[in-house]
């Protein structure tokens, strides 16, 4: 008795367990569906409003579009009412057409009998001109003869005003040379080439410079006394200039202010010029040129042929 009363506390032992079991899984089985239920619906609360805002968006479009869609509608109103005044305006210009196409038609009537008088009045014209033409040949004729021998008279005279202007010139020319001659004879490094006073370089200038020495400024001064009396006798109707050439050796120029002797040889005809402006020449009756060593008078290459390239040449010429 006692033993199937403990068997019987025992059974009801062992069913408790597998109630608390069962009830557990029941518990989580519905926590797992209250999850899945609240996710779901979180997620479709995220969709709503991703909806939600989407529409609001059309909203705003779509009043966009209406807001455009009336002042499309209003521009459209005002350019009928545009149209509709242009419409107008063209039948207008096509009636004042009209009135003028009619104006025209009567006016080309009137050019018309108008250009018949002028044709008629033309030839007239043109049988008057005929005989003007022909009174003029005759007088041009009888005239011819006598403008032809005035015209040869004045190439006549002309040609002996440039010879006399020539011979004058030759003439002061030579007191020019003659005089110079006196001023230069005997002294080194000066001769006569032709009709061109010849000076070495060394006398006026230092090697490869510019500048005008002591001895070349004395050279200059007396050149210039000898221009200014000559200049003094010579009349104004003969256009006369002083010539200043500047001429170099065949050796390039290494380094200094000139980078060729085309420059070092302009630089020492225009600083011989500015010396005889200050000693009183009008500079208008003076010309420097640089020939630099294109133009040597000693084809040598020796000390000597180099020194006589390098010269400074004078010239008393017509402009």
């Amino acid at each position: 008795m006692s033993f199937l009363r403990r068997r019987k506390n025992h059974e009801e032992m062992d069913i408790w367990p597998g109630f608390v079991d069962a009830l557990s899984t029941v518990l989580l089985v519905f926590i797992f569906v209250l999850v899945g239920f609240i996710s779901s619906q979180i997620y479709l609360s995220k969709i709503i409003f991703d909806k939600d805002s989407s529409l609001s968006d059309l909203r705003m479009k779509l009043s966009d579009v209406c807001t455009l869609l009336k002042s499309e509608q209003s521009k459209n109103s005002s350019l009928n009412e545009k149209n509709d005044d242009l419409v107008k305006q063209i039948v207008d210009l096509n009636n004042t057409i009209n009135t003028l196409r009619g104006m025209l038609a009567t006016e080309e009537t009137a050019r018309k009998e108008t250009q018949k008088e002028s044709l008629s009045l033309q030839e007239q014209i043109e049988n008057l001109s005929q005989q003007l033409k022909n009174i003029m040949a005759s007088l041009a004729a009888e005239q011819k003869t006598a403008e032809e021998q005035k015209q040869a008279l004045e190439r006549i005279r002309n040609e002996n005003i440039k010879l006399s202007e020539l011979s004058r010139m030759s003439m002061y020319r030579s007191e020019f040379f003659d005089k110079l001659q006196e001023i230069v004879s005997g002294r080194d490094g000066i001769k006569v080439v032709g009709d061109r006073f010849v000076f070495q370089a060394e006398l006026f200038f230092e090697s490869a410079s510019d500048e005008l020495s002591e001895r070349g400024k004395a050279q200059v001064a007396e050149l210039a006394d000898v221009i200014k009396e000559i200049g003094s006798k010579i009349p104004d109707t003969i256009k006369w200039v002083l010539r200043v050439d500047g001429h170099t050796d065949s050796r390039p120029i290494s380094g200094g202010k000139f980078v060729s002797n085309w420059e070092l040889s302009s630089a020492r005809a225009i600083a011989v010029v500015k010396y005889m402006v200050r000693r009183g020449i009008d500079p208008k009756r003076l010309v420097a040129a640089g020939f630099g060593e294109h133009q040597p008078i000693a084809p040598g290459k020796t000390d000597e042929d180099l020194a006589k390239n390098r010269r400074i040449e004078f010239k008393l010429d017509e402009r």
